[in-house]
């Protein structure tokens, strides 16, 4: 059996726990799991795998949250610097990490018992209570405590407890944010038979029907339900009659919260350079193509230094407000792009304006993601997928971005570094 070094989420919680890796799971460091914590369960992180426990008497891993990794060896190692260096939780270092709206607390609920005893005793508001409980099945004592207020919920509950009414448990709370998911409609009959359909349900007067097949026998690619019916104008019906008889068929599909939709963006060219920016153009590109060039087998022999750490090279560039910075960045990072690499720049969350994201967009079109505060929930989550998977050359935004799941980094871009953020 495989054991696991888990950081649980829960307050003041500093150093790993053990647990056992149950045979029917496959677990691998990154990966979050759900585990038991004392009287509940909590959400975790594998930090480390090993085939011996550090501990005599270990519990089992409950259940993965997620089928894949959600951290690399090298942000676990990354947080687990930062829970030394800030005294802080290792849970709270990795969660820097962890996708948007990732973590989820356990929340107290009730549900009613036995409900054969003699209720008469019960005082009104006993009794609404109870009634509450049985009535939706299960409620959180936040519910509770919202309707009757908290210290009218508390004592309430604690009497029904007390005449074994009603269970108390915990479970999770709703997921915050996932994948935003669309109902599109796509045709499945044969398109030799379309006119005959067609024409039989002109015929039986199903003529929004008629209109829908017709509509999508025309159509190259799926379309979104809230499409169809507004050019239509017709019913949600008409159309789960249609896939009721096979001829079309409905899907979920996932899409995009894209923050920068709005943005019209012209691909730009890079612009010819002042002499000051071209002296320092110079000098950052012939460092960045060293720094970056792949080690060769030779180099890859030689023996190095114990604790010895290579430091990348760093610059820190001078100039006014309009002095052409940004320029310098841009072709930094496209030529970090065209050597295999990827770049974080970060920004003040004062300088984040959509001129500066629209000046990068337009640079580097359609491989350009942004993180920050501003963004929806949803936003946010769909942009640290988007970067996890590989698909952004550029990640913007404050600070926070810096813990993006940029893979291949090659260049990270403080922009007014001088800033106490």
């Amino acid at each position: 059996m495989n054991y696991a070094e888990v950081a649980v989420n829960f307050p003041g919680s500093r150093s790993t726990f053990c647990y056992a890796v149950p045979p029917e799971l496959n677990i691998a460091a990154g990966q979050a799991v759900w585990v038991p914590f004392g009287s509940r369960e909590v959400q975790g992180i594998v930090v480390e795998l090993s085939a011996q426990p550090s501990i005599e008497s270990t519990k089992e891993i409950a259940e993965v949250i997620s089928t894949y990794p959600l951290l690399s060896a090298v942000q676990i190692e990354l947080a687990q610097w930062i829970s030394k260096h800030y005294v802080s939780s290792l849970f709270e270092a990795l969660a820097l990490m962890l996708p948007p709206g990732f973590e989820r607390k356990p929340i107290t609920c009730f549900q009613p018992a036995n409900l054969e005893q003699d209720l008469s005793p019960l005082t009104p508001e006993q009794r609404q209570v109870l009634y509450l409980i049985e009535k939706d099945g299960k409620t959180s004592l936040k519910e509770l405590e919202r309707k009757f207020g908290v210290k009218k919920a508390k004592r309430i509950i604690e009497q029904l407890l007390h005449h074994r009414l009603i269970i108390k448990g915990q479970e999770l709370e709703k997921a915050k944010v996932k994948a935003k998911k669309i109902p599109q409609v796509k045709l499945v009959a044969e398109r030799a038979d379309i006119a005959s359909e067609v024409a039989r349900l002109n015929k039986s007067r199903a003529h929004k029907q008629a209109a829908v097949l017709q509509f999508l026998s025309e159509q190259t690619q799926p379309i979104p339900i809230i499409e169809v019916r507004k050019g239509l104008n017709c019913s949600l019906e008409a159309i789960k009659a249609l896939a009721g008889r096979h001829l079309i068929s409905i899907e979920l599909v996932s899409v995009r919260r894209d923050p920068l939709s709005h943005l019209k963006l012209t691909p730009a060219p890079p612009p010819v350079l002042t002499s000051s920016q071209q002296n320092v153009w110079e000098s950052i590109q012939h460092v960045i193509a060293v720094s970056q060039s792949k080690v060769t087998a030779s180099e890859a022999k030689q023996p190095h230094n114990e604790g010895e750490v290579k430091q990348p090279p760093v610059f820190l560039l001078f100039g006014v407000t309009g002095s052409g910075k940004t320029e310098i960045y841009l072709r930094a990072l496209a030529q970090t792009i065209a050597r295999g690499k990827r770049g974080i720049c970060l920004i003040p969350e004062i300088a984040l304006t959509p001129q500066t994201v629209e000046r990068f967009a337009s640079r580097f079109p359609g491989r350009v993601a942004v993180l920050h505060s501003g963004l929806s929930l949803g936003e946010q989550f769909d942009e640290w997928q988007r970067i996890r998977e590989g698909e952004c050359d550029v990640v913007i935004g404050p600070r926070s971005a810096l813990f993006a799941p940029q893979p291949d980094l090659g260049l990270i871009v403080i922009e007014e570094e001088h800033e106490w953020t």
